[in-house]
């Protein structure tokens, strides 16, 4: 008798897993996440390479070319004003990339500081950081926006602004819920038993494990951001003219869109695209950064 032992009795070994390697190799198999990055990578190509991309200078005007068709040496036509609207609407991805990410970086930030602190001490603190979350929550995202424009003034930063508070409720209660589950794991209690400082404890041990709903959040929240600038530049309390964004051109492009359509459906376009993108991989990233999920 053979004194070989048959490999095909062996069990077979897992290779070792890496929680972001894991998410990147099912992400690259959900088709939806991978045109929501295409759309993604199309807009910040937009926004870095504007100068190299537009054909002419988004401030230039041709007044004898007010509201033209599309043509073949302007291929989105003109707009009221006898502006290139090709040009503009690649410049204004620019201004909307720049709000909707420093904006939820901002969010994320606040929102982050704030819920931890409140889901690691607890206690008094943390019912009257919540109740003032909860009354934030309680307006519509859009008229509060509208308010702390209004107090501040139209203009680009001040929207930048706005849009930034309005999320941090949303951040501040994610990150909560996510310390408030995280604080009791045996890690964390060994932690505090060797004396660890709360501030170590809370930085070091606790947030890294909370950050998988921050990156789905902030994915999700920079379309929603997107969408929200153009809402406050159509209602022109965003950038104001001639500074090109996407929600101002549309604002403008209301009082001749019969006449000359084309210079508000591009810009609505970009809009639509740019927050589909983002929706798409943060939907995506949702579905991989799950750790339910086995492959």
């Amino acid at each position: 008798m053979s004194g070989a032992i048959s490999t095909a009795a062996l069990p077979a070994v897992r290779r070792p897993t890496n929680l972001w390697l894991d998410a990147w190799r099912r992400l690259r198999r959900n088709k939806l996440a991978i045109v929501g990055m295409v759309l993604i990578g199309l807009l910040v190509l937009m926004a870095v390479f504007a100068e190299q991309l537009a054909p002419y200078d988004p401030y230039q005007q041709w007044l004898a070319l007010r509201k033209a068709p599309p043509s073949r040496e302007h291929l989105l036509g003109m707009d009221e004003v006898g502006r290139d609207v090709l040009s503009r609407v690649i410049f204004g991805s620019r201004v909307s990339l720049q709000v909707g990410v420093l904006s939820v970086l901002g969010a994320i930030v606040a929102g982050t500081l704030i819920g931890a602190l409140a889901g690691y001490f607890g206690g008094w603190f943390d019912q009257l950081v919540m109740r003032l979350m909860d009354i934030m929550l309680a307006f519509p995202s859009l008229l509060l926006a509208l308010t702390i424009v209004t107090v501040l003034g139209p203009g680009l930063l001040n929207m930048l602004y706005a849009i930034a508070i309005i999320s941090v409720p949303t951040y501040a209660r994610l990150v909560r819920a996510s310390v408030l589950s995280v604080k009791e794991e045996d890690y964390v209690l060994a932690a505090r038993a060797v004396g660890c400082s709360p501030a170590r404890i809370l930085f070091a041990d606790i947030l890294p494990n909370c950050l998988t709903p921050i990156i789905v959040q902030g994915t999700l929240g920079i379309g929603t951001a997107v969408l929200d600038a153009a809402a406050l530049g159509f209602l022109g309390l965003g950038a104001q003219p001639p500074t090109p964004e996407w929600g101002t051109m549309l604002g403008r492009a209301q009082q001749v869109f019969f006449s000359a359509p084309h210079i508000g459906i591009f810009p609505g376009l970009a809009i639509l695209l740019s927050v589909l993108g983002f929706n798409l991989l943060g939907d995506g990233l949702r579905d991989a950064l799950d750790p339910r999920l086995k492959d």
